[in-house]
């Protein structure tokens, strides 16, 4: 029998936003040991809210901000609602508040700390405690979310910059499927960077490096020319130690 403060199921979330970005929380959920459903269908929205009956909801505020409203709009039901924003406008946070929104995470945002949110939402309002689990395997590579370290078989832990740890993650939950530049740039540097620049290539460069990944023939990270990258393995495990 499971302790009283530990659930005995799997807390449900309801991701509200677009690849990469629904990709890269819907493999952070699974990693958590939390079941998650992805949508931006208003009709599958309501549907989900009292047939699944999420513990919280995760919604992009800058492309789907009417969900928010949609959240509250149960009158025997409140879900707790974490809200994501690329925007820095205090008075879009105000109201995102006054509507009913739990919390806000800025995009680009940590791995980290999306996992300790959603653990003190969890706690606060359901009275459960997710265990907490630090690392993440895809594939041969196993990615140390709360020390941003990446761990290869047989060779030192590497360490990660914030931009490489979120990048190396956008990939590989994205795993065979190609992440276009633009994406990458809104989701990583919350589109400010001139999308004719050398930022993106130079990150994926040094990731190579700290990958030991050879290019072209790489082993992890392939170039599609014209479009953007793709992490070349296609299957992708999230089994935490």
């Amino acid at each position: 029998m499971a302790p009283a403060n530990q659930p005995s199921f799997a807390p449900r979330v309801l991701v509200v936003m677009d690849d990469p970005l629904a990709s890269v929380l819907a493999l952070l959920l699974r990693h958590g040991r939390y079941e998650g459903r992805v949508t931006t269908e208003r009709g599958e929205f309501l549907r989900l809210l009292p047939e699944w009956r999420p513990h919280a909801v995760l919604v992009d505020l800058d492309l789907h901000p009417e969900f928010l409203a949609l959240t509250q709009s149960s009158p025997t039901v409140r879900v707790p609602t974490l809200v994501f924003t690329r925007r820095r406008d205090t008075a879009l946070k105000l109201r995102a508040f006054e509507q009913g929104a739990d919390d806000i995470l800025r995009i680009p945002f940590l791995l980290s700390e999306i996992i300790a949110r959603l653990y003190a939402v969890m706690r606060r309002t359901h009275g459960v405690e997710v265990a907490l689990t630090p690392r993440l395997r895809v594939d041969s590579v196993e990615i140390d979310l709360i020390e941003e370290r990446l761990h290869i078989a047989d060779r030192e832990p590497i360490s990660l910059t914030l931009t490489e740890s979120n990048l190396l993650y956008l990939l590989a939950a994205n795993a065979g499927n190609v992440v276009d530049r633009n994406d990458i740039i809104s989701s990583i540097w919350d589109g400010v960077v001139d999308i004719e620049s050398n930022a993106v290539d130079s990150h994926i460069r040094d990731l190579r490096v700290k990958l030991g990944d050879t290019w072209p023939s790489s082993k992890f990270i392939e170039t599609i020319p014209g479009k953007g990258y793709r992490w070349r393995h296609t299957s992708s495990t999230d089994r935490p130690n």
